[in-house]
């Protein structure tokens, strides 16, 4: 017979594992617990974003979206709001998936720098930036996933450059 508190059982070493590593997950669902600590060991997972939820944790979508080789799914809802867990106001997560997209790019382009990438999206160049930090900081934690064209290529493109 299976034991009935398993799944509890398995969080709970999940979150163990978080806490052993020194990373914050009081404030994640079970869910979103268990979706870190499989990015955290290599497994592909891909969170659903349903409509109507609350805000996506925007360090366990990236991790997710890193440790899946930039693969996701968009929020059922347009607009969804995404919280950096940064201090900062949450933003639409539309900038979640325009980072990733442009971390995972294969060869440079122009017009990708924070600002112009917020100017496409209509939304703050700043909020864009505060995105890179936290996945900057989420792509270490996982030290894998790196950019093709290295870290920060897009501040070396013409568009940033003014050539």
């Amino acid at each position: 017979m299976r034991n009935p508190d398993a799944m509890t059982s398995n969080i709970t070493h999940l979150r163990a594992e978080l806490d052993r590593r020194r990373i914050a997950h009081e404030h994640l669902t079970d869910v979103e617990a268990f979706h870190l600590s499989c990015a955290l060991r290599g497994w592909h997972v891909t969170p659903r974003t349903l409509a109507g939820s609350g805000p996506i944790d925007a360090r366990v979508w990236l991790a997710a979206a890193l440790g899946s080789g930039g693969r996701y799914v968009a929020p059922e809802t347009p607009g969804h709001a995404a919280d950096l867990r940064d201090g900062g106001p949450a933003i639409d997560s539309v900038i979640l998936m325009a980072i990733v997209q442009r971390h995972f790019l294969p060869l440079p382009d122009h017009a990708w720098d924070d600002e112009s990438l917020g100017s496409q999206l209509g939304l703050a160049g700043e909020d864009v930036a505060r995105a890179q930090v936290v996945l900057d900081e989420v792509q270490a934690a996982l030290g894998r996933s790196p950019a093709p064209l290295g870290a920060a290529w897009w501040t070396r493109s013409p568009s940033v450059r003014g050539t």
